[in-house]
């Protein structure tokens, strides 16, 4: 499935784009964001000074302006809801936002001095097609680095506590007579639904995705697993202690060798 496919998602964020914008605008709101994986792929970024850079999957265009003030000459966001792309062109004037594919770039080849892209990639259930453009339109010598929910956490399902009524990721074991049953499932590929927010993402393992990544011609240069920053832990302590023993997002910086 690619993202243009992806009909159900691209809807809630166009039908959902002003609430969706308030949340990650709202740093005690969206805490995944701004005390997890934001500040790890901040500290993650090259020399941006003077580079022009693509952002997939922009959203409202808070990364494409952060982007721009760490120096980039031009920076640009492209994303598959019409309806967030007006929001970011009316909020960030100084960058670019195109309503566009990141399946189907519309740039030439060797664009761009880096791409970036946070928590859009694994909307797709493969990414051969967005890699290899990513390939094609980032110069030689330089970086891809995109964040996407961590294979571990988006493998495991929810499981409603009958006391607290509080649903958690987890694995746990089921007893069915004499034997046990494992709820959730590492190994298999498959759609993932959010009850609390509908969109489709898609669970691959980490041998899936060093798969396609190897494939793209990409070598692979870091691997990060975001810890929660302490700030977390005075807005939620429960969720700073889940991210402190189960990654809830994962990071990897890709390499386009000359």
């Amino acid at each position: 499935m690619s993202m243009s496919n992806n009909k159900k998602s691209i809807d809630w964020y166009n039908d959902n784009a002003i609430f969706y914008t308030d949340h990650v605008r709202s740093p005690k709101e969206s805490i995944y964001h701004s005390y997890y994986e934001k500040p790890a792929m901040y500290n993650a970024l090259p020399n941006l000074k003077g580079k022009k850079v693509l952002s997939l999957g922009c959203g409202s265009g808070e990364d494409s302006h952060y982007l721009k003030n760490m120096g980039a000459l031009e920076s640009i966001g492209i994303d598959a809801s019409k309806e967030m792309i007006k929001i970011a062109s009316a909020s960030y004037p100084e960058c670019d936002f195109i309503y566009m594919d990141m399946e189907k770039l519309e740039f030439k080849d060797e664009s761009f001095d880096f791409i970036y892209s946070s928590l859009a990639i694994h909307y797709l259930e493969y990414w051969n097609n967005v890699l290899s453009e990513v390939y094609r339109t980032l110069k030689s010598d330089k970086y891809f680095l995109f964040s996407c929910e961590h294979p571990v956490y988006s493998s495991m399902d929810c499981i409603e506590d009958k006391k607290t009524k509080m649903r958690e990721l987890s694995y746990t074991r089921e007893k069915k007579t004499e034997e046990y049953t494992i709820i959730g499932d590492y190994l298999k590929h498959g759609k993932r639904i959010e009850k609390d927010w509908p969109v489709t993402t898609w669970h691959k393992s980490i041998g899936e995705i060093s798969s396609e990544i190897k494939k793209s011609g990409f070598l692979m240069s870091e691997i990060i697993e975001p810890e929660p920053m302490i700030e977390m832990k005075k807005l939620s302590e429960r969720t700073f202690s889940h991210l402190s023993k189960i990654p809830g997002f994962i990071i990897f910086k890709l390499y386009k060798a000359e």
